[in-house]
C-alpha cells in the first residue's frame, strides 16, 4: 500500500496566507464604509437638526413681523388689550426679537444651533428682503417712540410711519414666505441626498460581500474541503496501512514461528566412508564401525538400508564421479530399528597421480529432525487451508440452507395466510345473492373486511422480505414499524429508545443493521423466554451503537465461540457476524445464565460514509 503525502504544503499555506490576507482587506474595506457612512450620517443628522431650528426660526420671523404690525396699531389707535399691558415695552422687546432673529438667520448662532452656513440663494434672498425689513423696523420703532410720550401732538409723524408700515408688511411676509420654503427646499434635499448615500454605501458594502464571497469565502470554502477530503484520505490510508502493517507483523510471527521450527540444528558434517571407484567400502567412520564392524564386501549403498532403489543410486554416483564430479544429496532410508531417517550426503572422487579416479570420500550430516520438523509444519499449513476451506463449506451450505429457509417461510405466509384469504374471499364472491339486497350488502361488507385483512397480511409478509419504510425514511423509522408490529404478534414487553440525530445511511448498511437487530429480536423473542426486550439507537460522532437487552434466561457463552464451524450454535449467530464483518463493524454478545442476553453492534459511521463518498 503507497501512502502519498501532501509535497505542495508551503504551496498550500502561501494560498492561506493570501486568502487571509484578502479576508483582512476585505473585512477593512467593510469597516471603513462602516466608518465613513456613520460620520456621514451624523454629520447629516447634526445638519438636519440645524435645519430644523432654521426653519423654526424662519417660522417665527413671520410671526414676529405679524405682532409688530399688531401691537404698533394698537399703540396708533390707543386700544387697551389684556394681553398687552404695557404695550410699547412689549414692541420693542418683539422688535429686539425680530431683529436679533433675523440676524442671526444670516450670519449664524451658535448657541441657538444655526450655522449660518447659508446658500446662496438664500443670501440673495435675505439681500432682497433687507430694505423691507429696514423699513418696518424704522416705522415700528418711530411708532414706539412717537406713543409713548405725554403730548402726542405729531400725528402726521405717526401716520406716515403706520402707513410705511403697513405697506411694507405684505410685501416682508411674502418674501420671508419664500425664505421659508427655501429653507425647507435645501433641508429636503439634504435629506434626499443623505438617502442616495445610504443607497450608495449599501450597494458598496454589498458589492464587497460579493466580491469577498467570490474571491475570499468560496476559495477559502474549497481549499478547507479540499483539506478535510486530504486529511480524511490520509487518516483512511493511515488506518490502512496501520491494519497492513499488523497483519505484516502477524505474517512476520507465524514466519518466525516456522523458521524456529524448521531451523532445526543440523550436526557438522562428518566423514562416514571411503570407498574405490566403483563403489565398493574400503573404510567406515566412527559413526558407522560399530554398526558394520563385522560386515564385509559392502558398497556405499548398502550403508542405507532401507532406501529407495540403491542400485539406481549407485550407478547414478558412480556416473557422476566418474566425470570428476562430486554428488551432493538428500537420502531417507530406514534404519532397523528405526523408520524415517534422513542424511545429507557429499561423495567426492579423490585422483591419483595420473588424474583417474583413485577413491570416493562420504561425508554427511544426519538431518532427520529437520526433516521430521518440516513435515510437521506442512501438515499444520494443510490442516489450517482444509479448516478454512471446511469453514467456506460451511458458510455456503448456512447461506443456501438460509435462502431455503426464507423461501420455505414466505411460501408458508402466502399459503396459509394469504392463500386462504383470497380461497375465503372467491367463496364470499360467488355465494353472493344479488336477489337479496339486504344479504348481498352484508356480504360485501363482509367482502370489504376480508379484503382489508388481505391487504394487511400481504403488507406483513413484504415487511418481512422488505420493509419499503427502511428504504424512504430511514433505519430509525422502520425499527419504530417493526416493533410496534412484531410487539403485536407477542405478550413480551418491547422498548424501543433513540439518543442523539440518526443520520442516513447507505442502503446497503442500512439493511445489514436492521437485518441484525431483527435477527437479535427474533432470538430473544423465541429462545430467550424474556418478558421485556430493549432496543437502543445511539448516534455517535463516530460510530452507530446499538444495542438489544432482555431479561430471559441466557444461554452458554461457548455457542458464540463455536459460531464459525458448530452448526449447533445456530444460523443466526453465523449471519449476525457475517453482516457484521460486511460494515466493518464489531458485534459482541454477552450473556449468562438466568440474567439474560445483550447484543451490542457498533458501526463505524465516518467510515461508512467517507467509503460511500469515495465510491461516488
Amino acid at each position: 500500500m503507497n501512502v502519498k503525502f501532501a509535497q505542495d504544503d508551503k504551496a498550500h499555506l502561501n494560498r492561506f496566507n493570501k486568502l487571509g490576507l484578502w479576508y483582512i482587506v476585505a473585512l477593512s474595506m467593510i469597516a471603513v464604509i462602516a466608518i465613513v457612512g456613520q460620520v456621514l450620517i451624523q454629520q447629516h443628522l447634526q445638519a438636519q437638526v440645524s435645519d430644523s431650528h432654521v426653519v423654526n426660526l424662519a417660522g417665527t420671523q413671520r410671526y414676529r413681523s405679524q405682532s409688530i404690525v399688531k401691537l404698533s396699531l394698537l399703540l396708533y389707535a390707543d386700544v387697551n388689550h389684556t394681553t398687552y399691558p404695557d404695550k410699547t415695552r412689549a414692541l420693542q422687546t418683539t422688535l429686539d426679537e425680530w431683529k436679533k432673529g433675523h440676524e442671526d438667520l444670516q450670519h449664524g448662532n451658535a448657541d441657538l444651533n444655526l450655522p449660518g452656513a447659508n446658500s446662496e440663494t438664500i443670501k440673495q434672498m435675505f439681500a432682497d428682503i433687507n430694505p423691507y425689513f429696514q423699513k418696518i423696523y424704522s416705522s415700528a420703532s418711530a411708532v414706539a417712540s412717537l406713543t409713548s410720550g405725554v403730548d402726542k401732538t405729531d400725528t402726521t409723524l405717526l401716520n406716515a410711519s403706520i402707513r410705511q408700515l403697513l405697506d411694507n408688511e405684505a410685501i416682508f411676509l411674502a418674501r420671508m414666505d419664500e425664505i421659508v420654503f427655501q429653507f425647507d427646499r435645501e433641508a429636503r434635499e439634504k435629506v434626499s441626498r443623505l438617502s442616495n448615500l445610504e443607497y450608495a454605501l449599501l450597494a458598496i458594502s454589498l458589492l464587497v460581500i460579493l466580491l469577498e464571497i467570490l474571491f475570499v469565502f468560496k476559495p477559502t470554502t474549497r481549499q478547507v474541503s479540499q483539506t478535510i477530503t486530504q486529511l480524511m484520505s490520509s487518516e483512511e490510508n493511515a488506518k490502512k496501512l496501520s491494519k497492513e502493517i499488523g497483519e505484516l507483523y502477524a505474517s512476520l510471527e507465524r514466519s518466525y514461528e516456522e523458521l524456529s521450527i524448521v531451523n532445526q540444528p543440523v550436526e557438522n558434517p562428518r566423514l562416514l566412508a571411503k570407498a574405490d571407484r566403483g563403489g565398493n567400502v574400503t573404510f567406515l567412520g566412527e559413526t558407522l564401525q560399530q554398526e558394520y564392524s563385522s560386515s564385509n564386501n559392502l558398497r556405499l549403498c548398502d550403508l542405507f538400508p532401507g532406501m529407495s532403489h540403491p542400485d539406481d543410486w549407485m550407478d547414478n554416483v558412480i556416473d557422476v564421479v566418474s566425470e570428476g564430479e562430486s554428488w551432493a544429496g538428500e537420502i531417507r532410508f530406514d534404519p532397523p530399528g528405526k523408520k524415517g531417517s534422513w542424511v545429507q550426503l557429499v561423495i567426492t572422487p579423490v585422483f591419483n597421480e595420473s588424474g583417474d579416479v583413485d577413491e570416493l570420500v562420504m561425508t554427511g550430516a544426519d538431518m532427520t529432525q529437520r526433516k521430521e520438523a518440516e513435515q510437521n509444519m506442512n501438515v499444520k499449513n494443510r490442516a489450517e487451508i482444509e479448516k478454512k476451506i471446511n469453514q467456506q463449506k460451511f458458510r455456503s451450505v448456512l447461506i443456501l440452507e438460509g435462502q431455503e429457509e426464507e423461501r420455505k417461510r414466505i411460501a408458508m405466509d402466502i399459503h396459509d395466510g394469504i392463500g386462504q384469504m383470497l380461497t375465503s374471499l372467491k367463496f364470499q364472491i360467488e355465494s353472493i345473492d344479488l336477489g337479496d339486497n339486504a344479504k348481498a350488502a352484508q356480504k360485501i361488507h363482509e367482502i370489504e373486511l376480508l379484503i382489508r385483512d388481505v391487504i394487511r397480511e400481504v403488507r406483513r409478509v413484504t415487511f418481512n422480505l422488505k420493509p419499503t419504510v427502511l428504504g424512504d425514511f430511514g433505519l430509525q423509522a422502520a425499527l419504530n414499524v417493526f416493533i410496534q408490529e412484531i410487539g403485536k404478534l407477542t405478550d413480551i414487553r418491547l422498548a424501543f429508545k433513540t439518543t442523539g440525530e440518526i443520520d442516513r445511511l447507505p442502503q446497503k448498511i442500512e439493511n445489514n443493521i436492521f437485518r441484525i437487530i431483527q435477527e437479535a429480536i427474533n432470538n430473544a423473542i423465541k429462545y430467550s423466554g424474556a418478558t421485556q426486550i430493549t432496543i437502543t439507537l445511539e448516534q455517535l460522532n463516530e460510530a452507530l451503537i446499538v444495542s438489544v437487552s432482555d431479561n430471559g434466561r441466557g444461554f452458554d457463552a461457548a455457542l458464540v465461540d463455536t459460531r464459525n464451524t458448530n452448526i449447533e450454535s445456530g444460523r443466526g449467530f453465523f449471519n449476525m457476524y457475517e453482516r457484521t464483518e460486511y460494515l466493518n463493524g464489531q458485534l459482541s454478545i454477552h450473556t449468562q445464565l438466568e440474567k439474560g442476553t445483550t447484543v451490542t453492534l457498533k458501526v463505524p459511521v465516518r467510515a461508512v460514509l467517507t467509503e460511500e463518498v469515495k465510491s461516488l
